[in-house]
């Protein structure tokens, strides 16, 4: 008895398939399933080397700080690399390049933007061949962070009482808030990086406001405070 109903439903069975042969394109469907799955496969790929990218850029921009500037420059050489290597794909599905891609660029943008400052003293322009891969939202959100990072630098060379260095790193920075003024932002990521220039800006102000009190004598350095002389009393008796 049960073999006569599987045999019946398999019947019916092929009688349906019968039926609807040619209504659905299984093999369009099929296509589609492995465009899917090629999709993901590129996808994974463009997320591992944009986190290597963005680990290089990383470590370029923490061996400037360090005056390494050879190994920097490697870095930067192994990010760019990486980022090469993926291009094609992204092109390919420009739906890959936002996310991981996208910062990755960014934050390679501002190890480059950060090595030319250092060697050149002024911002490199987005057409120089080092950074005319990233578009025109990645190199500004480079310049952002890049002035985060001239921030730092301008505080180190404080340090050593480097007024003529900390007033271009200020005058650098008022400048691109000039410049950042024309655009018109909307509420992202770049408005945001954007918002936090001023400060960053106040911050220089600040900084070259102190050394400059420094330097002018009006403040005391620590090493010209006295320290008073302390006598021991040793108990002696009269």
């Amino acid at each position: 008895m049960q073999a006569n109903e599987r045999r019946n439903v398999k019947r019916k069975a092929l009688h349906v398939e019968g039926k609807n042969k040619g209504m659905v394109d299984e093999g369009d469907f099929q296509r589609m399933k492995q465009e899917m799955t090629k999709y993901d496969a590129e996808r994974e790929v463009v997320i591992k080397r944009s986190r290597d990218i963005q680990k290089l850029s990383k470590q370029a921009i923490f061996s400037l700080h360090r005056k390494d500037v050879v190994k920097a420059s490697k870095q930067i050489e192994d990010a760019l690399a990486a980022a090469k290597e993926i291009e094609p794909v992204v092109q390919a599905n420009p739906t890959l390049r936002g996310g991981s891609f996208s910062s990755a660029l960014e934050e390679y943008a501002e190890a480059v933007i950060f090595r030319h400052y250092l060697s050149h003293g002024e911002l490199i322009s987005s057409q120089e061949e080092n950074v005319n891969m990233c578009n025109i939202d990645e190199y500004l959100g480079g310049v952002l962070d890049f002035t985060g990072e001239l921030n730092r630098f301008a505080i180190a060379r404080a340090t050593l009482r480097d007024l003529e260095e900390v007033e271009r790193c200020r005058d650098l920075v008022e400048t691109l808030m000039g410049v950042f003024l024309q655009f018109d932002l909307r509420n992202g990521s770049l408005r945001k990086k954007y918002d936090a220039l001023k400060y960053t800006l106040k911050k220089l102000e600040n900084t070259l406001y102190e050394l400059s009190l420094t330097n002018a004598g009006l403040v005391t350095k620590p090493e010209e405070i006295e320290v008073p002389e302390v006598k021991m009393d040793n108990g002696a008796e009269d």
